[in-house]
Formats: structure tokens, sequence, C-alpha cells
């Protein structure tokens, strides 16, 4: 055999070992393709199952949060409401016909005073509550009582001071005295 003949030949068996090799590895990325498609379709599947099985459960929880956010803005603009109509009766008070003013204040100081010698606050802007209407309490009530010339971040009424016992006869203490008792009532007949 010729050398020429020993190269082809080596040359043909070479090319039928690489195509050997070849439709082997072939073979091999078409099964293993088959495999992972096989797999990816059970993934996929199986996501979608579980998407089917959980979409209605993941939807009632938007539900829900949704149903708990509206019922957080309802309840908050509730909570304003009801903080403005006590804001309102404050101001109502503060804005008393001052005759009326000064009665609803002698009542308060009546029931307040305990041994008619305490010290007597007001607010920054009191424009009723000052020493004539206080000489003519002490004078009709026969008490002593002393008008500090402190003045007070209150809307209106008082505070009586006696020794270091204060009293809280102001506006807005009475405001939210009276708000504890009857919040409850407010609401339903602003939102019945």
């Amino acid at each position: 055999m010729a050398l020429a003949d020993i190269k082809a030949k080596i040359k043909a068996d070479s090319q039928a070992q690489i195509k050997a090799i070849e439709a082997e590895n072939d073979e091999k990325v078409r099964e293993i393709s088959r495999k992972v498609n096989a797999e990816i379709k059970t993934v996929q599947d199986s996501y979608a199952a579980r998407l089917a099985k959980e979409e209605p459960e993941v939807l009632r929880r938007r539900e829900i949060v949704a149903e708990l956010d509206a019922k957080r803005v309802d309840l908050g603009t509730r909570q304003r409401l009801v903080g403005e109509a006590f804001d309102a009766s404050l101001k109502q008070m503060v804005e008393m016909a001052p005759d009326k003013y000064v009665t609803f204040a002698d009542k308060l100081m009546a029931q307040a005073v305990v041994t008619g010698k305490e010290v007597v606050f007001v607010g920054n802007n009191e424009k009723h509550l000052d020493q004539r209407w206080l000489d003519g309490y002490n004078a009709s009530h026969n008490t002593s009582l002393t008008l500090s010339q402190e003045k007070l971040p209150i809307a209106g009424g008082f505070i009586l001071r006696n020794d270091r016992i204060d009293t809280n006869c102001s506006w807005e203490m009475l405001i939210a005295d009276a708000r504890t008792d009857i919040e409850t009532e407010v609401v339903k007949r602003l939102f019945a």
C-alpha cells in the first residue's frame, strides 16, 4: 500500500470517526434537550397549577388590604370631622356673649374655689376675665382671689391655683372632659 493510500485511509477513518462522534454528540444533545424541555414543561405546569390555585387567595388578600385601607381612610376622616366638631364647640365658647361668658366663669369659679385665697390664671387673649371681673366676684362671694400677672396659653376660662394644686377650668379642658363623655354620641349623630 502506498503512502498516499495510507494517508487517504487514515483521513477516511478519521472522517468516519468524526462523523460517528458528531452523530453521538448530536444524539446526546437531542436527549439533553428533550430532558430539559420536559423539566421546563414540568416546572411551567407546576407554576401554572400553583398560580391557578393561589390566584384566588392573592386576590382575596388584595381585597382585604384594600378594604382595610378604605376603612383606615374613613376612620381618619371621621376622626378629623369629630375633632372639627369639638374645635367648633371650643370656638363657640370663646366667642360666647360677654355676659354669658362671665356668668359661666362665675359658676365654674364657685365650684372650683376651695380656700377663697387661690390665684387665678387666665389666657393670653382673655377679654372678659380681668381684674374688674375678679373684684366683683370676690365682693359677691366673700373671697380674696388674686389675678396672676402671668398669662397662660389657653383659649378661655381660667386655671385656679391653690398652693401647688391647679384646678383647670379652661375651655379646652372642659371640652376635653366633655369629649370623653359624649364623643360616642357625637359620632352617632355625625355618621348615622
